[in-house]
């Protein structure tokens, strides 16, 4: 099992076209993998402030999916595949490459595949390389969390989910639609449909 319960992981996209067009300055310089300085200024009169932050792994602009894969994601899933549960999520404001790390620009080309199709691949491959003996059940769901509303994904007429706790279940989402899976393809099917 990992050493942390809950890894930070901070990664800075490049400048949008619009950003360059504007020819914004780059705010952020990066002292190590896992402290960054953040320049702020309000625009006005007063000089630039800078802050200094620190997260458990810090991927700049120019980082790979690969990469952050391996750290934010991996240890995670080799957890789950030890029967621990875990969680991976993204947060940030609207445009700040949430999707792009997390689904990544073209799920078909191993290279630019986010997080959710290589946890895919890797739970597979690890089911894949397990002991004949052992039987394993894949269910998926997909949700999305936005202004505190939970909507299912693949059932896009459930746009108000609530969290539940039970001592057998534990937590989980009522009503949510679960499809067992028995493959990557059939997992991604449905990703693909709802992305």
């Amino acid at each position: 099992m990992s050493d942390t319960n809950v890894k930070v992981v901070c990664r800075f996209r490049p400048q949008n076209s619009k950003e360059r067009a504007a020819q914004g300055v780059e705010c952020a310089t990066f002292d190590s993998d896992q402290t960054c300085s953040i320049m702020s200024t309000d625009g006005g009169t007063k000089a630039p402030q800078t802050k200094k932050f620190t997260f458990d792994h810090i991927f700049g602009p120019t980082s790979t999916q690969q990469a952050v894969y391996h750290v934010a994601a991996r240890p995670v899933v080799e957890d789950v595949m030890q029967g621990y549960n875990g969680t991976i999520f993204a947060y940030g404001q609207t445009s700040s490459g949430k999707t792009h790390t997390m689904q990544g620009p073209d799920i078909d080309n191993p290279d630019d595949r986010g997080i959710i199709p290589r946890i895919i691949s890797h739970i597979f491959e690890a089911i894949g390389g397990s002991k004949a003996h052992l039987e394993f059940t894949v269910q998926v769901s997909y949700v999305e969390i936005y202004n505190e509303k939970i909507r299912d994904l693949l059932d896009p007429r459930k746009s108000n989910l609530v969290i539940h706790e039970s001592p057998t279940k534990g937590i989980y989402i009522a009503d949510v639609c679960e499809q067992y899976v028995a493959s990557p393809d059939e997992t991604v099917g449905p990703y693909k449909g709802v992305v």
